[in-house]
């Protein structure tokens, strides 16, 4: 059994504890939280892969990596995340546990990984030109790239265009014409300002002396403070006047659907549970009624499955299918979504759709990145959850709940990318 405490440290700073012995590693986390907003969202989506390329004590590749090596092939990984219209700039180290090694390296392995946020490479009050432009060539081609993925891309259009006016239509990754006006210097007043402003988590998962770990995190994670920013929760009540049609034309030989839909159940919500059996009842996987009706039997789309975006309660389905197919395959989504307000839903697929959700969650322990990123997310959303105590609610969900959160449930955008 993990076990799991999170410590808050004053100044907008928090701890997170996850000890388990399942693992020969230990992951050291730093979460910095911001808004999702238009204004900075590109040069967020920026920094953490600037500052992966040297700091103040190890200014080249080639220096991270020989350190890295001295600390028995430690890895780092930076990344951004979007968490319902939040934007997270994630830094971790992977180390090696000491109880495995001749030497203790974990307190040198958090002071590299200090060194990497708190101590970037500066030349004179600029972040290094050089690293900052090849950051930025990547991050266009990164961009860019959205597109190639056309059902993620159909996806990603109908969020847009469904949340055009809320903060959840912004792109994580930023957007390609702000690159011209970002240079060395602008970025880093920006990330002295994120450091002084924005919650910070840490989270340090694997198997150590709980005080020895406060000890050295306090000692080496020094932040400048300032005020700490407010981060308001997504606006979730939302009811769509009418439905939103939107076809974008471009050289496809098959066509991707994308439907948007309110389901107005908060996450922190007792309903929250049964939403998340109907998605998966619906759309799940190849136990789902869309999978085996709409794609088996009626051989209609190459695939198609439903989702549930957890922050912002919006629910998702995506399919692809022949281009004249649009018609029928909407129509036969639309059957699959009454049968379910009218309950027609078996006693077995009710039961598939609990071991399948029950089967991913249990996989979230398989991994301490897994575990890190779960017990962040939960203290980030002040929720006291826990794996277990979720999976036994799965197991409680009823029938009867799950036909009452489909009456919720409300078509906001059709988005069809079409030749």
């Amino acid at each position: 059994m993990d076990k799991v405490e999170r410590i808050n440290l004053g100044n907008g700073l928090n701890l997170t504890l996850i000890n388990t012995d399942k693992f020969k590693t230990n992951l050291v986390s730093v979460y910095i939280q911001r808004v999702l907003d238009r204004k900075e969202v590109t040069k967020n989506a920026l920094i953490p892969n600037v500052l992966k390329n040297g700091s103040r004590n190890y200014k080249t590749q080639r220096e991270i990596s020989t350190k890295l090596d001295d600390l028995y092939g430690a890895s780092v990984f930076v990344d951004i995340i979007k968490k319902g219209e939040k934007q997270i700039l994630s830094f971790k180290l992977s180390i090696t546990n000491d109880l495995y090694l001749d030497e203790d390296i974990f307190e040198e392995g958090l002071n590299f990984l200090n060194d990497i946020v708190n101590n970037p490479l500066v030349e004179g009050d600029s972040f290094k030109t050089e690293y900052v432009e090849i950051e930025k060539n990547n991050l266009k081609d990164k961009i860019k790239s959205k597109i190639n993925d056309k059902s993620r891309y159909s996806l990603h259009r109908c969020i847009e265009e469904m949340c055009k006016n809320e903060k959840f239509s912004i792109y994580e990754y930023g957007y390609e014409e702000d690159l011209k006006s970002i240079d060395g210097k602008n970025l880093y007043e920006h990330y002295k300002r994120i450091i002084k402003t924005s919650p910070i988590d840490i989270v340090v998962a694997g198997n150590f002396d709980k005080e020895a770990v406060i000890k050295h995190i306090k000692n080496i994670f020094k932040f400048e403070r300032e005020n700490i920013i407010n981060i308001p929760r997504e606006d979730i009540y939302i009811n769509p006047n009418g439905v939103k049609n939107i076809v974008d034309k471009m050289d496809v030989t098959q066509g991707k659907i994308a439907l948007g839909f309110r389901t107005n159940i908060d996450f922190k919500d007792e309903k929250y549970y049964p939403l998340m059996v109907y998605s998966s009842v619906l759309g799940g996987g190849p136990h789902s009624k869309l999978f085996i009706n709409v794609r088996e039997k009626e051989s209609l789309c190459y695939y198609v499955y439903s989702m549930i975006e957890k922050y912002k309660s919006i629910m998702l389905i995506s399919s692809g299918i022949e281009i004249e197919n649009y018609d029928k395959a909407l129509e036969l989504i639309e059957q699959e979504l009454e049968k379910m307000k009218k309950g027609e839903i078996s006693q077995e697929e009710i039961e598939n759709s609990k071991n399948s959700i029950i089967n991913s969650i249990r996989s979230v322990s398989d991994s301490l990145n897994g575990l890190s990123d779960f017990y962040y997310s939960q203290g980030m959303s002040e929720s006291s959850e826990t794996l277990d105590s979720i999976m036994e609610k799965i197991k409680k969900v009823t029938k009867d709940e799950i036909v009452g959160v489909s009456n919720n449930i409300k078509l906001d955008t059709v988005y069809f990318l079409r030749n």
